[in-house]
């Protein structure tokens, strides 16, 4: 008889949570619900790295992905007519109990078009909603331009 044949498990995608150095892993945790206060930090790290964020989402050939504390959306490009919005990141975190979501925070990128000041730069709005228990809400909300890769 033939000898038999071991079947090793194999990992079928990457998620960003396993590569911590990476740069969706990395913007995830700043955007979990653990780091309420850091949006400054929010809004530098992806005016360096927005698009190396994009590009490793969409090199995992997701458009979502999660790492147990946040989701992360990356829409796909543009197409013909439809340009979603001009989305570019949608993050959610939420903390629940037994009652229900206690606390949600979302981040949203947004492209605005081209910065008329410099037309190699584009004009990307950063945007964070945090709702909690009883309907405190708080909004922060900062237009930086950034050159796109």
């Amino acid at each position: 008889p033939p000898p038999p044949t071991t079947i090793m498990p194999r990992k079928v995608w990457l998620d960003a949570g396993d590569a911590s150095a990476s740069p969706s892993a990395k913007f995830m945790q700043l955007v979990d619900i653990d780091h309420l206060h850091d949006f400054d930090d929010i809004v530098s790290f992806l005016t360096e790295h927005l698009d190396d964020v994009i590009t490793e989402i969409h090199g995992f050939d997701k458009i979502l992905i999660d790492n147990g504390k946040v989701s992360l959306n990356a829409p796909p490009a543009p197409e013909d007519g439809d340009n979603h919005g001009g989305a570019l990141l949608h993050s959610l975190s939420e903390e629940e109990c037994k009652t229900g979501i206690t606390l949600k925070r979302e981040v949203k990128v947004h492209a605005m078009g081209a910065d008329e000041a410099d037309p190699k730069k584009t004009k990307v709005e950063i945007r964070e909603d945090v709702v909690k228990t009883g309907g405190v809400y708080s909004e922060n909300k900062v237009v930086v331009s950034i050159e796109r890769k």
